[in-house]
């Protein structure tokens, strides 16, 4: 009779050594086919599938600059990688201003760039115009206080 109770007292750990082996599966075959999970509010959605670099695709990338706003993660310098959606290409000229991002000579909405972020820290002030290399891609937020290439200039994507 003992030999049966320890039989159903392994129940629960197998179960959750399966579900555990399925989750990981699971991660590993969504982030082989590009999908990344966002934990951050400066993209709306929970999922993404990130792009290859065009416009209006999806892109992850470890910031250029550190900012107290970062969250921690998997980045050289210790912070979580960033989402956003891509504006620039290569070959745009994108001028940064005061007033806003301009992309060969478009104002883009929601870009004038924001003096403190969220938690009242100082944000780095990006001017100057930009042709966009190959490798680079310019990169924007989805809402107005987003950390984005308005504060650190075009980057490299993933």
């Amino acid at each position: 009779m003992p030999d049966k109770n320890r039989k159903w007292n392994c129940v629960p750990l197998v179960a959750t050594m399966l579900a555990l082996l399925l989750l990981a599966a699971v991660a590993i075959t969504a982030k082989s086919l590009g999908f990344v999970l966002n934990v951050t509010a400066s993209m709306p959605g929970i999922v993404y599938r990130l792009g290859n670099g065009e416009r209006g695709s999806v892109t992850a990338f470890c910031s250029p600059i550190q900012h107290p706003s970062l969250g921690r993660g998997s980045c050289p310098d210790g912070s979580l990688p960033l989402i956003k959606r891509v504006a620039g290409v290569a070959g745009d000229v994108v001028t940064a201003t005061d007033a806003g991002v301009e992309i060969n000579g478009r104002l883009c909405p929601q870009s004038r760039p924001l003096d403190l972020d969220s938690q009242g820290k100082t944000l780095p002030h990006l001017r100057g115009v930009f042709v966009l290399k190959d490798d680079e891609v310019w990169v924007a937020g989805e809402n107005e206080n987003s950390f984005d290439s308005r504060y650190f200039g075009p980057v490299k994507p993933k």
